[in-house]
């Protein structure tokens, strides 16, 4: 236990100073971002530790019923496996979850109203995961989480109306809600069928009863069992632990982007190849247009057309003054940059 304390206070130490490291270069006017994004920070973690309340148990249940593995190793296994699934996790799962998020909430998650739906959806989830703990009921936090995304979605788009970024994205939350509901209905096809071969295949009436009290079981299902554990582990870290994960860099890119948004290995030429290659793209886009007149906001009709899925000229004359304007802002970073670099 010892052992693992450290561990911990090392990893805890270890990502503090890179925090600290990345935010140097950071100019803000007040110390609240840096407040917000602390207490952010706390929170989400918060919601992991909760996690691990009620992942951690279905995990380590089995060993520590028969004895296989002491409570105290088989918490510190369990744990050790989860870390190593995240390490080699592809991210996938945690875009998933960002595509769930009101774009409002993506693109603004550094201001006030990013900030209060980020509270609301981790704090709702971690009540819901502490209540549930309490009375001893087996929950699934990923569907908690999925929920306080979606409620979060509803309520934003009630309170500021139907647009293209203010709600939620129902094809992915289609896609996320068949995944929720078939798998625990896979599983326990799966789980009886197997149950159903093993006793074919091994006939050992004894395998199949309660076990004798404080009795380990036979040796190679006593490894067995340790294997289900670890395999369950690595399995929870690669697709769970990549929800907390997607959450903590939404707060670090939309806290302080420009540590954790910007690419800052592009050099000078890159950047007119960039300039360069969005030009041509502005001009083929013109050639789309259809003679249609100029929109004046073209934010708003790109959010229509993320609502209805339907293309119109004024659409592509939208998105062509949008990314024209982004051009514009783009240069005049680029030659300040180059302006001081000379001096």
């Amino acid at each position: 236990m010892l052992l693992f304390l450290l561990v911990i206070t090392v990893g805890a130490i270890y990502c503090i100073t890179h925090l600290l490291q990345d935010l140097e270069g950071v100019q803000q006017s007040s110390l609240l971002p840096y407040v917000l994004l602390g207490v952010a920070l706390l929170i989400a973690l918060g919601f992991e530790f909760v996690n691990g309340f009620h992942d951690t148990a279905n995990a380590v249940a089995t060993v520590i019923y028969t004895h296989s593995l002491t409570p105290n190793l088989a918490v510190v296994w369990s744990g050790a496996w989860n870390f190593i699934g995240v390490l080699i996790s592809s991210g996938a799962v945690a875009f998933g979850i960002l595509q769930l998020l009101p774009v409002e909430l993506i693109i603004g998650v550094g201001s006030s109203q990013g900030f209060a739906m980020v509270f609301a959806l981790l704090i709702a989830a971690i009540i819901w995961n502490l209540g549930t703990w309490a009375l001893g009921l087996p929950s699934s936090s990923s569907h908690t989480l999925i929920g306080s995304v979606i409620g979060v979605g509803l309520m934003n788009q009630i309170l500021h109306g139907t647009n293209g970024t203010s709600g939620v994205d129902w094809s992915q939350a289609l896609s996320v809600g068949k995944s929720l509901l078939f798998s625990p209905i896979i599983g326990f096809v799966l789980a009886g069928f197997l149950l159903y071969v093993l006793k074919l295949v091994v006939r050992v009436p004894a395998l199949y009863k309660e076990p004798e009290k404080n009795q380990p079981p036979p040796f190679w299902i006593h490894c067995l069992l340790i294997l289900t554990c670890t395999g369950v582990s690595f399995a929870h870290g690669s697709n769970d632990g990549q929800k907390g994960m997607g959450l903590i860099m939404l707060i670090l890119i939309g806290t302080v982007p420009t540590a954790y948004a910007l690419n800052k290995a592009v050099n000078a030429g890159e950047t007119q190849t960039f300039l360069s290659v969005s030009h041509h793209a502005s001009e083929v886009l013109q050639r789309y247009t259809g003679g249609a007149a100029p929109v004046a906001d073209p934010r708003a009709t790109v959010e229509h057309y993320v609502q209805t899925k339907t293309l119109a000229p004024e659409t592509v004359i939208a998105v062509k003054k949008w990314s024209t304007s982004s051009i514009r802002k783009c240069g005049r970073t680029a030659r300040s940059r180059r302006c001081r670099r000379a001096s």
